[in-house]
């Protein structure tokens, strides 16, 4: 596997999921063993925001980055596409501190990157095998968890448990091969989602705040409000979505690995991420 980059840049428009703030944003190519940087320039002398775990802020309910005083959020829509595409060289500037939210899913992230075109660089991709079985201890009152074996073909796949009992989500499960073509297919178009509850109480927290029911599946207790489901089980599709959009803050590396997640959030994808980079797994460049 060589690593990729874009091959011309590319822009859209549109809102962020939380702030309701308007972004323009821009992707462009990047040398090799560069990674993907973010580049506020709506805030003049800061620097680049890799997407690295070393730079990750605590913020609910989505990934955010933070370097030197400017911060980029919901980056995992983004980052998940990058992944999927197999591009792991990017520069991204926006003019404001929210990615656009554009349909909940990571489709019009794929379809940017498209009209950017795809580019092979002359040098090898690094991956991170996973040798042995690694856990992230349970949290959440031991319901979430994460896990990761050592990949049986080679590749990366991906199980995930979600349970939402007594509402119309209630328990679903997935197991999906991760290639660009069932990316595209399968995970790509699954849009985020939250509880008619939930939802109202993130606009009391001030967040949600371009959220509509367009964007964003709000389950109420007779389901989906104002929409419907692109896949019967597109909930835990989109949870498979912002788990490979964590895995992508493994600086540009492929992981191979069976990653086997029950319950989990953005807090357990990443501490499995750290795990991986701090040795668990064992890294190895391809020839």
């Amino acid at each position: 596997m060589r690593q990729r980059t874009i091959a011309r840049e590319a822009g859209c428009r549109g809102v962020g999921l939380h702030t309701g703030a308007p972004v323009r944003l821009r992707v462009l190519p990047a040398p090799a063993d560069s990674g993907i940087a973010f580049v506020r320039t709506d805030l003049p002398g800061t620097g680049e925001i890799r997407a690295e775990v070393q730079n990750l802020a605590d913020e609910p309910r989505r990934t955010a980055l933070v370097r030197d005083g400017a911060s980029v959020h919901t980056v995992e829509h983004l980052l998940s596409a990058a992944l999927g595409l197999g591009i792991g060289n990017l520069r991204v500037e926006l003019d404001g501190p929210e990615l656009p939210g554009m349909d909940g899913s990571a489709a019009d992230f794929v379809a940017l990157l498209d009209r950017a075109g795809i580019r092979d660089l002359d040098a090898p991709r690094r991956e991170i095998r996973v040798t042995r079985p690694l856990e992230e201890p349970a949290s959440n009152g031991g319901r979430a968890r994460v896990r990761a074996l050592p990949s049986a073909d080679g590749g990366l796949t991906v199980t995930y448990l979600l349970e939402h009992p007594g509402t119309p989500i209630g328990r679903q499960e997935l197991t999906v091969a991760v290639t660009e073509e069932t990316f595209r297919s399968g995970i790509a178009p699954a849009r985020t989602f939250c509880l008619l509850a939930e939802a109202e109480a993130l606009r009391a927290a001030g967040l949600g705040k371009g959220a509509t029911t367009e964007n964003t599946l709000v389950v109420g207790p007779d389901g989906v409000v104002g929409n419907r489901l692109r896949f019967p089980d597109e909930f835990v599709r989109h949870k498979i979505l912002d788990l490979l959009g964590d895995l992508a803050l493994a600086g540009g590396a492929a992981v191979r690995a069976h990653v086997v997640a029950e319950r989990s959030g953005h807090a357990q994808n990443r501490a499995l991420v750290r795990r991986l980079l701090a040795g668990a797994g064992s890294p190895v460049t391809d020839p």
